[in-house]
């Protein structure tokens, strides 16, 4: 049977790869790709609730919309999607903040994107760790002046003094 490995950026087996390997790869590429303040944001939002999914589920189940209705919601979530990739691109430019939830989406396909849906799994196993220990692995960099940047990653370099 054919197994295929899971390799990320850096070109190791997240297989392969232990816990806190996985989790400060993982940190090291939303540092890279949100920068350092939304970084922490999305960390901060990332916390074990006691949220009872099923209940939830079986009401949205009750009561099914006709397929008319599940049309619209397509057309009305691509609308959506490329108003979220147009505000993006903009936030990349430097031209705007994102919101916590624009922040918390993008980071979840960061990290998708980067180790598949098994090592975001275990990303999320190791960070839920480190929230248990009390203790931060390797937090994101804040800037010299001790601000932290709200800053796309493409200009946090471009932005530094030059000596």
């Amino acid at each position: 049977m054919y197994m295929c490995q899971l390799i990320c950026h850096y070109g190791m087996d997240i297989l392969e790869m232990t816990d806190l390997e996985l989790y400060e790869v993982g940190i090291k590429e939303l540092t890279e790709q949100l920068g350092p303040a939304y970084t922490a944001k999305f960390l901060q939002q990332c916390k074990p609730n006691e949220y009872d999914y099923s209940l939830e589920r079986h009401k949205l189940l009750a009561n099914q919309p006709d397929i008319d209705t599940i049309a619209k919601r397509i057309q009305q979530r691509e609308a959506e999607e490329r108003i979220k990739a147009e505000r993006i691109a903009a936030w990349r430019k430097g031209l705007l903040e994102l919101t916590d939830i624009e922040i918390y989406e993008l980071a979840l396909e960061i990290l998708i994107d980067k180790f598949s849906v098994y090592g975001f799994i275990r990303f999320f196993q190791q960070h839920f760790k480190n929230l248990n220990a009390d203790q931060a692995i390797d937090p994101p960099q804040h800037l010299p002046d001790g601000g932290a940047s709200v800053m796309p990653p493409s200009q946090l370099h471009e932005s530094e003094p030059q000596d």
